[in-house]
């Protein structure tokens, strides 16, 4: 039978479809508003792939922070418990997890049976999350893919001290009027933002294999600086690190609808 999972985040909405285990497809959809209209959207797009109808879909399970808007789900479920799953899944051996998405940053750890044994979540401010480097990449005026590769060869990078996100852009601005050099103030945003993802893993027991998924996990500077932060380097799981919570859904999806 054919399962689904859709992670509605704030900043893109993915979705995952599954036989037996096995995925048929996957997709992942940026959007700026209508967020029910990015869950219809994006599994309308992992369907077609496959030439499916929904209707051939026997369970779908919702996850994320608009979980609620997905008209279609069966039901919904953490995101956490998600990322368990999948990531168990994936590669037994991780014990903890850095989720470094669009609104929230989480860590928490996992034992070998894949459960969840302590946690630690920053949600109350922007700064540090995807949608943080989004606003600093339109303030550079460039795109975060771009900048993100270009600013591994920065030496000097420009320290952002502000711990707001909007006074951080504002240093970020005085930069750039003052001329100086875009690859390095990114970097600079790199080493702030590693900073606090760091200041939020620590908050837990750090034990390795450690995991980094979410959009921030596809920053190759943040990523380079956030193991430097960490004096670890992360561990493999061959996915795409926006589309993990969404796999966990579909497995949990598959396992809910087969008891």
């Amino acid at each position: 039978m054919i399962y689904a999972g859709c992670d509605l985040g704030t900043i893109s909405a993915k979705a995952i479809i599954i036989e037996e285990g096995h995925i048929l497809a996957t997709e992942i959809l940026p959007y700026k508003s209508l967020p029910k209209q990015a869950a219809t959207n994006v599994m309308e797009k992992a369907i077609n792939k496959v030439g499916l109808t929904q209707d051939r879909i026997a369970y779908i399970l919702a996850t994320g922070f608009g979980k609620k808007a997905v008209s279609y789900a069966d039901n919904d479920i953490p995101e956490l418990l998600c990322l368990s799953r999948a990531l168990h899944k994936l590669n037994r051996d991780i014990r903890t997890v850095i989720d470094a998405g669009g609104h929230s940053i989480t860590a928490f750890n996992i034992n070998s049976a894949g459960k969840i044994t302590s946690s630690s979540v920053n949600e109350k401010c922007a700064s540090g999350t995807g949608k943080f480097m989004e606003v600093m990449a339109h303030a550079l005026e460039m795109p975060l893919d771009e900048l993100s590769i270009a600013s591994l060869a920065s030496n000097n990078p420009l320290p952002i001290t502000s711990q707001c996100g909007v006074f951080a852009e504002s240093e970020v601005i005085t930069h750039v009027n003052e001329g100086k050099d875009r690859f390095d103030i990114f970097a600079g945003i790199s080493l702030s933002v590693a900073s606090k993802v760091a200041a939020v893993v620590r908050r837990i027991c750090v034990d390795q294999p450690v995991a980094i998924v979410g959009g921030l996990a596809k920053n190759r500077i943040v990523v380079r600086d956030i193991e430097t932060e960490l004096g670890l380097s992360f561990a493999e799981y061959n996915m795409d690190a926006q589309t993990v919570v969404a796999y966990g859904a579909a497995l949990i999806a598959q396992e809910r609808n087969s008891h």
